[in-house]
């Protein structure tokens, strides 16, 4: 298994890329996010750690799952930007959306509360596979 082509500055610029996905994301879907947790901004504020926390481990999150799409795609063949899409695609399908909608059956939410929480995530891996799948070291 070759695993020395993953470029470090493109899983840092994919983690990025990501972060910044996220904080578009509910920003502009703020209103149908906190509705399908059944929250108000208020309670997120009053009840959620301190923001610097939550972004930092956002960050840092984003940064493991650009290495982990870099790792698979330099680790199993040809590193292009759509073998990184692919991989990212394929992750998210068996990794995420999988996770995400076994928790929503059992706890009763709404198949527009899936897309809402999983769709960052999908759109934010297939960004990261084509960075970290399209910039070689």
């Amino acid at each position: 298994m070759k695993t020395r082509g993953i470029n470090t500055w493109a899983v840092v610029v994919a983690a990025v890329i990501y972060w910044l996905l996220g904080a578009a994301w509910f920003t502009v879907l703020s209103k149908p996010w906190l509705d399908s947790i059944g929250k108000t901004m208020e309670q997120l504020t009053k009840e959620a750690v301190s923001p610097g926390i939550a972004y930092g481990v956002a960050f840092v999150c984003n940064l493991i799952i650009a290495y982990v799409i870099g790792w698979v795609t330099v680790s199993t063949g040809e590193q292009t930007a759509v073998r990184g899409i692919t991989i990212g695609g394929l992750l998210w399908i068996g990794l995420v959306a999988t996770t995400i909608g076994t928790a929503f059956i059992f706890e009763g939410r709404s198949f527009a509360g899936f897309w809402l929480a999983a769709g960052y995530p999908l759109t934010g891996m297939l960004l990261m596979g084509a960075v970290v799948g399209g910039w070689k070291k």
